[in-house]
């Protein structure tokens, strides 16, 4: 029987960060009348909540974020299963684990269904037969390659994307940096990989009056255990090593000696938590800096800042940079080539990525001259209102669905 909507099963591995949020702008927004939505994914009471809210199904597979061989092998063939039994159209896998055992599921359904007449009955689109693989889109976040380049893992990372190239229709890059590594890989190239960068709903931080009121800021701040005599620093972001937070803690220690003890505020959790709290201790900051956890509501958390840090080592398009502009906060990043494309001249400051000398320089710049920050953050926020809406992400997002099944058809009108 021929279904009406086209079927989307995204495939994630754990995530609390951008990644997630990701998923769940995409699942909020995607257009229900044309497109039903299945996530895999492990156990997340935020994903459940939020397919349950849109109508949505949800598929508990056990991915793990570690890499360990049997694991990972019974992950795959779990989501082999999956794909067999819900028949999605599209299959889009998000970051590097899901992407590599997303494909080799494709990759063993295609080695054990006797697939030869695979593309005749795949590329039919959103009404292909039992048996048929689906359409891979593979959304890359940030570069796994860049990061590990010139160790033993980074071959094994770059064999991978090159090895199963075969078995992607198509890549979804999030800036113009990655767009540039990854149209490269040999099987991959320009003609497959697309540029759509993340979006966030900036219908959360237009409601009332901008700038927020001084009784909304000490507000703010007061329920975050802020001093009312201290400025306040904050950073959204995992907490692994990769987002620089520890480059952070030792910008403190700058800002400390040149008169300036702000309060910090970092919001967020991972695995490096404790080793970021040891650090604190041994750089005697602990009084200025608060580890929050996660915190699920973002925009009281922007309001009470006086600015925004990221100082992250690795990054693709950061979401909670876009929020942190998109709310009206000046904005301090690393310098790296994803944050260059957010960050444009006059949007904020950039220090160099890893020194800690130059990230609280910014940052004393932008605690110092108030009205220049101020400046800074209105034209960053109407840059971000401007470019980085999830409505056009979610849009060109469906487009790039459109555009593979349209392709998978016209192959099976050539080959039949």
């Amino acid at each position: 029987m021929l279904r009406d909507r086209v079927r989307v099963l995204h495939v994630m591995r754990p995530s609390e960060g951008g990644m997630r949020t990701h998923l769940m702008s995409l699942v909020e927004r995607t257009d229900r009348d044309r497109f039903e939505v299945v996530v895999a994914a492990p156990e997340d009471a935020q994903i459940a909540e939020c397919l349950e809210r849109c109508c949505g199904r949800y598929e508990r597979v056990a991915i793990h974020g570690d890499p360990a061989l049997h694991r990972d092998a019974a992950a795959t063939l779990a989501l082999a299963r999956l794909i067999r039994r819900v028949r999605p159209d599209v299959c889009h896998l998000h970051g590097f684990k899901a992407a590599v055992l997303g494909r080799a599921a494709a990759r063993f359904l295609e080695r054990t269904s006797g697939l030869s007449r695979w593309a005749r009955r795949v590329a039919r689109g959103p009404n292909s037969g039992p048996g048929g693989r689906p359409a891979i889109v593979y959304t890359v976040h940030n570069s796994v390659l860049s990061r590990t380049r010139g160790t033993r893992e980074g071959r094994l990372c770059g064999y991978l994307e090159w090895s199963l190239a075969h078995v992607t229709d198509r890549v979804i890059v999030v800036s113009r940096a990655l767009w540039d590594e990854y149209s490269r890989i040999p099987g991959l190239g320009p003609d497959k990989v697309r540029c759509v960068p993340n979006g966030v709903a900036l219908d959360r931080f237009v409601g009332g009056a901008w700038p927020p009121t001084p009784e909304k800021v000490a507000e703010a701040r007061g329920a975050f255990g802020c001093r009312p005599e201290r400025a306040v620093v904050g950073t959204v972001a995992r907490l692994i090593p990769d987002k620089g937070v520890g480059v952070l803690l030792h910008a403190v220690t700058h800002l400390r000696r040149w008169g300036l003890r702000p309060d910090v505020l970092v919001a967020g959790d991972g695995p490096a938590r404790g080793d970021l709290e040891a650090l604190a201790a041994t750089l005697g900051v602990c009084d200025e800096v608060r580890f929050l956890g996660f915190v699920e509501d973002v925009v009281p958390f922007y309001r009470a800042l006086d600015v925004f840090a990221l100082p992250s080592l690795s990054e693709g398009m950061s979401l909670s940079l876009i929020e942190a502009m998109a709310a009206g906060v000046p904005v301090v990043a690393a310098r790296s080539p994803g944050m260059e494309e957010i960050v444009a001249a006059g949007t904020g400051w950039l220090a160099a990525p890893g020194d800690p000398l130059a990230l609280g320089a910014c940052l004393r710049d932008a605690l110092l001259r108030p009205h220049e920050a101020a400046r800074v953050a209105e034209r960053a926020r109407a840059e971000a209102h401007r470019e980085f809406s999830v409505e056009g992400m979610v849009r060109a997002t469906q487009e790039i669905y459109d555009e593979v099944l349209a392709c998978r058809r016209t192959l099976a009108a050539r080959l039949t």
